[in-house]
């Protein structure tokens, strides 16, 4: 069985709330929308915790998941240009806290610089909380 690995860079203070409390995907916001966000690369979410908030201790939660889990999803993928012109969209319309795109998962590459950094990972249902919030289907570290 095969496993995919995100991470989710954030302060110390929100990673003891997640650990207390759980997830809870109408939390957040980022460049497309409300959402939980993670992404595939450990030192990508180690440089945006610290650029919050200049720590570089406990700010970082490892998720791992069953790839079947995963695929079971409603997924929306998106490539650079999508990805772009959805977040200059919402950027435009005020809405990067509140947009759903009514899937359970967005993947899409991290947009908002010239350089490809990677790939992002936007939960946004339930269903997707439900499988972020599992123990027995989640692992989850702080780094």
């Amino acid at each position: 069985m095969f496993k995919t690995k995100s991470y989710h860079g954030t302060s110390p203070q929100i990673v003891s709330n997640i650990f207390a409390h759980g997830i809870s995907v109408s939390l957040g916001g980022g460049e497309l929308g409300q959402g939980f966000y993670t992404g595939e690369h450990l030192h990508e979410a180690k440089a945006w915790a610290y650029q919050k908030t200049k720590s570089k201790k406990d700010n970082v939660i490892e998720f791992e998941h069953n790839d079947e889990d995963i695929l079971n999803l409603d997924i929306e993928e998106l490539n650079h240009s999508q990805a772009n012109i959805k977040r200059y969209e919402l950027k435009r319309t005020n809405q990067t806290r509140t947009y759903l795109f009514n899937v359970d998962l967005v993947w899409s590459p991290i947009v908002g610089t010239d350089r490809v950094s990677g790939i992002q990972y936007k939960w946004e249902s339930t269903i997707s909380e439900t499988l972020l919030n599992n123990p027995v289907q989640t692992t989850k570290t702080i780094i």
